[in-house]
């Protein structure tokens, strides 16, 4: 008799199970092995150790605070090491005529240090180019209406329930509040109060809504533009699955954000932007003048470990030109909608060169839609045990401050789940039992629903890799 026969007796007397009772792993889509969970995704773990680790990261950021070495100093002058400083000072700037200014490393370095004063002068990042495209100002320009921390308490806040709803949306499980609160990357991005909650916002919402609201999904697409080495992939999966309207709609939606900015902004600021643009690719990818392990892609990771510019960029260019196949491959079959849509949203962090630890918050989508499969279809052997090594992997990075190049074995590894259920879906494609059964009300139908919701809850558990 199996673990789950054991635990769900009501599945045994039931004509929906006809076979013989160690066979019913197999007859509902589950490996054998994995019907037996593990503890630690028990719900009411999950959501302890969720709150336990958000309430050890809050605590620690609070420390800081009162030592003066987050957000702001002793004095109460923001710290330049705090990415959003730049933010603040991008959409003050922008607030008052001088948007161009940006986009001159000495107009920008003069402007940093008249918010942080000379004590800080020598703290400034040792490259300051503003790479990021016009229309980022649009964003930043309200924050500029508030002061410093009121800004950075409304940007983070809005940012993150955004990200933490649009997952709870994705996989419908309570936990997944808890566990987004407990991600390390997420912890990161707060840190530096990056971008990495909106844009992860913006992308799943987009594909949460592909199917049903093309426009609005396009929409949400191009309002990414402001982070555009995170879409390299995005047209060419909205075109092997013939999306259309959602790409037109992307199109429109950057033509128009385009335009709105240089009507509030003007045109120099879009002309001074390919130089800020490619000042920052020289000075962190040519130059290294921040240091390798920060870099979480593949070339960041070469270079960590001593190859040279050539070989990093062949190793990226390979990796890029791999993940887009499949991509194709992927977008252009039968497979189910959430796995493509988490290989669209984990593939865009491996085709980029350029990405930081604090971006790696973008893989909440993925492992969101990799849990929606998973509580659909059911659990594959070694996932629950992969997916814990994840969030080990991920917690390594945050406990070395984001400067470990571990963020494209993280992202392979993710890709490499996905693919397996992609594949094992096309050669083995098991029947939906629990589902059918779910659809009744009997001993077995009780059985198959508790069943269900310990498969649920160890599926969710994933997020911990986030």
């Amino acid at each position: 008799m199996t673990g789950a026969a054991r635990q769900y007796p009501g599945l045994l007397n039931s004509p929906i199970v006809s076979g013989p009772v160690d066979t019913l792993g197999v007859e509902v889509g589950f490996e054998r092995r994995s019907m037996r969970l593990l503890g630690i995704f028990a719900p009411w773990r999950l959501q302890a150790y969720g709150y336990t680790l958000a309430a050890v990261y809050a605590l620690v950021l609070i420390g800081m605070y009162r030592y003066g070495v987050w957000l702001i100093d002793k004095t109460g002058a923001p710290l330049p090491d705090c990415d959003f400083t730049y933010w603040w000072v991008g959409g003050t700037a922008a607030l008052h005529g001088q948007a161009a200014s940006l986009y001159d490393p000495a107009q920008l370095t003069a402007l940093l240090k008249s918010l942080v004063g000379p004590h800080h002068a020598n703290d400034l990042f040792p490259y300051q180019n503003w790479p990021y495209p016009p229309v980022f100002l649009l964003i930043l320009v309200p924050l500029g209406l508030l002061p410093y921390l009121a800004a950075f308490l409304i940007w983070e806040a809005l940012a993150l329930a955004a990200c933490s709803l649009v997952v709870y949306w994705i996989v419908h499980q309570s936990a997944a509040f808890a566990l987004m609160l407990a991600s390390p990357f997420g912890a990161l991005d707060f840190r530096w109060a990056q971008t990495g909650f909106l844009r992860a916002s913006l992308l799943g919402a987009a594909l949460l809504v592909l199917g049903t609201r093309p426009v609005l999904a396009g929409v949400l697409i191009g309002c990414l533009v402001f982070k555009p080495q995170f879409g390299i992939l995005i047209p060419l999966a909205l075109i092997a699955g013939k999306r259309w309207r959602a790409f037109a709609a992307a199109a429109m939606t950057i033509l128009f954000l385009v335009g709105l900015s240089i009507v509030a902004f003007g045109i120099a600021p879009w002309e001074a932007f390919a130089r800020g643009l490619f000042a920052q690719a020289n000075d962190i990818l040519g130059q290294g003048k921040a240091s390798w392990g920060t870099v979480q892609t593949i070339y960041g990771l070469i270079r960590a470990f001593g190859g040279g510019a050539a070989l990093a960029w062949i190793g990226q260019g390979c990796l890029t030109a791999a993940v887009a196949v499949l991509l194709w491959l992927i977008w252009r079959s039968s497979a189910r909608y959430p796995l493509k849509a988490a290989f669209l949203s984990a593939a865009s962090l491996v085709a980029t060169p350029y990405a930081w630890s604090h971006d790696l918050t973008m893989l909440a989508i993925p492992i969101a839609f990799l849990v929606k499969d998973q509580i659909d279809r059911g659990l594959l052997r070694g996932e629950q045990m992969t997916l814990l090594a994840l969030f080990g992997l991920a917690f390594a990075i945050l406990c070395h401050g984001g400067d470990l190049p571990l963020g494209p074995v993280i992202t392979t590894m993710l890709i490499g789940l996905i693919l397996r259920r992609v594949l094992r879906d096309r050669t083995q494609p098991g029947p939906r039992l629990v589902r059918a059964a779910m659809s009744g009300s009997s001993p077995a139908a009780d059985g198959c629903k508790s069943y269900a919701d310990d498969c649920s809850a160890g599926a969710i558990g994933g997020h911990f890799a986030l």
